[in-house]
């Protein structure tokens, strides 16, 4: 099964034992996101095992990210060992790290550190300019320049939603012409930032990470906190092209989803993406 609901696959951790026996495999715990099973080993290690069609290959693209970024001295989870891989299952391994993940609180109370991490990232690509060719183009996790045809082929039984995402996917590109890119995390969310202890955000999960609109990072904010609290730190452009990423992320999920065979995480994000088109809500 390609659904990380299920579990790691059966022989994922007798094998990871015995590539990496000196990790602490005593205190293993497992969790889930929405593309790995991931296996965690503190204090030392987490490992992010990938399955279905191109699991080495994605792997291998989320090793060399997270490598770029590492090098570049952004604050991330740094990757550590080489990819173990088999027929069914690859995964990566990267240090863990201390921190909690929280409930976000309100714009006034999280935009100092935010913002920061904002600007760390953003003057990355200034201080370290061999970012631009070391990492991937914008939504290389969901097919780059295939997602557009991707998500007509998705939509194709429905041809109100088809068209509905025809004009997100062209919104985002034609808005995209022209934009100085950057280095973007790529899902800036709350699920992706835990909290140290003196209060300061990291970011985990580089998988997204690209060279890209750095309105990207906004796109998720926009899931958490109102469009006018972030219009008083985020100028107007930003912020309009962040909105029309925003309309599009369930398209990207359901294409990075069809890609690796994950039938139900596809359909789950195509149904979200209708109910929002069918509602009318302006924002979408």
């Amino acid at each position: 099964m390609t659904s990380t609901r299920f579990g790691a696959p059966a022989d994922a951790v007798p094998a990871l034992q015995e590539a990496w026996p000196d990790l602490p495999w005593q205190s293993l715990g497992e969790t889930h996101g929405a593309f790995h099973r991931v296996l965690l080993l503190p204090p030392v290690a987490v490992l992010r095992i990938r399955t279905g069609e191109g699991h080495g290959a994605e792997t291998a693209r989320e090793c060399a990210t997270a490598a770029a970024l590492a090098g570049a001295e952004l604050p991330i989870p740094r990757p550590l060992g080489t990819a173990v891989s088999a027929q069914r299952w690859s995964a990566a391994m990267v240090e863990h790290v201390e921190g909690t993940a929280r409930d976000p609180r309100s714009w006034t109370e999280d935009r100092t550190a935010i913002l920061d991490l904002l600007e760390v990232w953003g003057d990355a690509g200034s201080v370290h300019p061999e970012l631009a060719d070391a990492l991937p183009s914008a939504r290389s996790w969901c097919g780059g320049d295939r997602w557009p045809l991707l998500v007509h082929e998705m939509t194709a039984a429905d041809p109100e939603v088809q068209e509905a995402a025809r004009r997100r996917v062209d919104s985002v590109l034609t808005n995209e012409t022209g934009i100085t890119p950057g280095v973007v995390h790529g899902d800036l969310g709350p699920h992706n930032i835990l909290w140290g202890h003196d209060g300061q955000p990291m970011l985990i999960d580089t998988d997204h990470a690209a060279w890209a609109d750095p309105a990207i990072d906004i796109a998720p904010l926009l899931a958490t906190y109102s469009r006018e609290d972030l219009a008083a730190d985020v100028p107007g452009d930003v912020l309009a092209r962040a909105a029309a990423h925003r309309r599009t992320l369930s398209l990207q999920v359901a294409a990075a989803a069809q890609l690796s065979g994950d039938l139900s995480l596809r359909d789950h994000a195509l149904g979200n993406f209708a109910r929002r088109i069918r509602r009318g809500d302006p924002q979408w």
